[in-house]
């Protein structure tokens, strides 16, 4: 009798443990280069390979992902999202879960800093910019005002600039000494930004506030904080990208891209996806998520014409690149 009992016991032990055991993905070749969408309303990861301009794996995840980024051993990602009590780090070619940084809920942003060696997260909760070192450990928090989105990094004076979404404060931190040295005054529901290093500008985009959407590029002194111009990019202008001296600015209230010169003048403009919130640069295309209509558009950056359209998993909401290494 007592082996008996001690037979089903070994087969419950057994199925419960399996049961526990996490989930493997579709494996994602090391020589694969890939735009990778994190896809919000449906929790799937779609990766689309850059030579056959193709879908090549979706996984479909356990938990509520908003964003990743690429470690630099190329085959770690890094999930995060602002619901979930760990960033979650996974291996690309097993296709599984290897480990996780306590980091608690509230990381609704995250960059890796251009020394390779440390990723800087934005805590919503407890309005803070995050250093880790990649293996996990945190180094230090900052103080932000409440609700910081945007984050970008000048790697010519190791500054990092963050956005507070509704303070209208704009904080700068030193790099070098992790501690913040100013903090300009911008306008409100300021997001997405891009640095002009050259010029010592940041243009700032953004949402508008109540019923007043936001129409225009704001442009500051990257130094002082002074505004120096807007420029019209209707409407709720929210991503920028540079490349061979112009901007693509994606808004995302008339999913409008545009094509400025750094002067401000505009070279081109086209109507693209539904809800486009998400825009990235490979070797010779620009891409552009479109979160309504579940898609990545694939675009010749030169006069912003269509070369083709992928369609990914549903609500893509953020873009994340492995290229081949140059």
């Amino acid at each position: 009798m007592f082996k008996k009992y001690w037979f089903f016991a070994v087969i419950l032990i057994t199925l419960l443990l399996s049961s526990c055991k996490e989930k493997v993905q579709p494996s994602i070749p090391e020589d694969l280069s890939f735009a990778a969408t994190v896809n919000i309303k449906d929790m799937t990861i779609s990766f689309v390979d850059l030579k056959k301009l193709a879908l090549a794996e979706e996984w479909k995840m356990e938990k509520p992902y908003t964003g990743s980024l690429i470690l630099p051993d190329r085959d770690t990602i890094l999930f995060y999202g602002n619901q979930l009590e760990t960033a979650d780090l996974y291996s690309l070619k097993e296709g599984k879960k290897i480990g996780s940084w306590e980091t608690g809920t509230g990381i609704v942003n995250g960059i890796l800093l251009d020394n390779m060696t440390e990723v800087a997260l934005v805590d919503q909760d407890l309005n803070k910019i995050r250093f880790f070192d990649i293996e996990g450990k945190e180094l230090k928090q900052i103080d932000t005002e409440s609700d910081p989105l945007t984050i970008l990094e000048s790697k010519k004076a190791r500054k990092l600039f963050a956005l507070s979404f509704n303070n209208e404060k704009l904080a700068v931190i030193d790099l070098h000494t992790k501690e913040k040295t100013d903090e300009f005054v911008i306008h409100p529901s300021a997001a997405g930004a891009w640095l002009n290093e050259e010029s010592n500008e940041i243009w700032i985009g953004g949402h508008g506030e109540g019923i007043e959407i936001e129409q225009d590029i704001h442009i500051y002194d990257s130094e002082t904080g002074e505004i120096k111009k807007t420029i019209p990019a209707p409407s709720m202008p929210i991503n920028f990208l540079e490349k061979d001296n112009h901007v693509y600015v994606l808004s995302h209230g008339s999913n409008m891209l545009y094509k400025l010169k750094e002067s401000g003048e505009q070279d081109a403009s086209v109507s693209i996806a539904a809800n486009p919130f998400e825009m990235a640069f490979t070797e010779g295309e620009l891409l552009v998520a479109g979160y309504d209509s579940n898609d990545v558009h694939i675009l010749d950056p030169e006069n912003l014409k269509s070369l083709k359209t992928i369609k990914v998993g549903e609500g893509p909401f953020k873009i994340v690149l492995r290229e081949r290494m140059k």
